[in-house]
């Protein structure tokens, strides 16, 4: 007879063969989430979220399970997204905290280990559950590119290559056996692809609506979308172009100077292209959390030069 009723009300509480079964109730969680994949090269990392929408008046860039930290550190997010979001917050206010006080970049480690342990505390007090998310969180620090994913139990483990949420019992597998160490971008791209391709044949089509890649090099952030059909069609092996744009805002405001890690995320958050950030309105920039009418002159003067 199962009794896990009597022990599944509250994280404090263990089960007669030591499980916490809230922790394994969010990775469940996990686990029904969007696929969330990266790996390693030579010079940089990728990353690959499903962006699932499960309706048509939903607005494409809307959805996001991709988040910048900080101008070198990014994170993929499987499960709840909400939860992901504040646990991202968390991650920028930490990096710009360190930013602050050492007047450089934070290792990416130092990171993961900080959220891991907010995670851990959410697992062992009344009243809060445990997040219901896994981040792939990667990037570039003194010590050269990082990944890691982190688990809602407070684990967490540096990665070559990893895969999160629905699919990744395909892709991890296929990961295992195509990944190479120090490979080179284009044949990164191309795994990525292969391995995308199986996941979409493995499930009803419709299940994907589209693919986001991103990723970070020596030179910042590439965010390139996949279009689905074209993937099933059969892909040559390159990644389709990116976006108009969508890798020149990073250096438009790396070249204003004196913005915060935060504003650029948010900027990054809210508009995909400098373009897009030109077209914005004054009103709707003023909203956004740390931003005031002198930066926003100091923007508007930028662009127009």
């Amino acid at each position: 007879m199962d009794n896990r009723n009597d022990y599944d009300q509250a994280t404090t509480v263990f089960s007669p063969d030591g499980r916490v079964y809230q922790v394994e109730y969010a990775r469940e969680a996990i686990k029904r989430g969007g696929l969330a994949m990266a790996m390693k090269f030579k010079d940089g990392i990728i990353f690959t979220i499903d962006k699932t929408m499960h309706s048509k008046l939903v607005e494409e860039d809307d959805l996001r399970k991709f988040y910048r930290i900080t101008s070198s550190v990014g994170a993929a997010a499987s499960g709840l997204i909400a939860d992901a979001r504040v646990l991202c917050d968390i991650l920028r206010d930490i990096s710009q905290e360190e930013y602050k006080r050492y007047g450089e970049q934070v290792d990416v480690k130092y990171l993961v280990n900080r959220i891991s342990r907010i995670c851990e505390i959410y697992t062992r007090y009344e009243g809060v559950r445990p997040f219901g998310t896994s981040l792939i969180i990667g990037g570039k620090d003194s010590t050269g590119y990082r990944l890691y994913e982190t688990d809602p139990s407070g684990v967490y483990q540096e990665r070559a290559a990893t895969a999160i949420g629905t699919g990744s019992e395909i892709a991890l597998p296929l990961l295992e056996k195509g990944y190479i160490p120090e490979m080179e971008r284009s044949a990164a791209q191309v795994l990525i692809c292969d391995i995308l391709k199986e996941i979409i044949s493995a499930r009803d089509p419709d299940e994907i609506s589209d693919l986001e890649v991103h990723i970070v090099t020596d030179e910042g952030f590439v965010m390139i979308d996949i279009d689905r059909d074209r993937l099933i069609k059969g892909y040559p092996g390159e990644l389709c172009p990116a976006r108009p744009g969508a890798d020149d805002l990073d250096a438009f405001l790396d070249s204003i100077g004196g913005l915060s890690i935060d504003l650029k995320s948010a900027l990054n958050e809210h508009y995909s292209s400098r373009q897009a950030l030109a077209d914005a309105k004054d009103s709707d920039l003023l909203k956004i959390k740390g931003m005031g009418p002198a930066i926003l002159k100091r923007i508007r003067k930028a662009q127009e030069g």
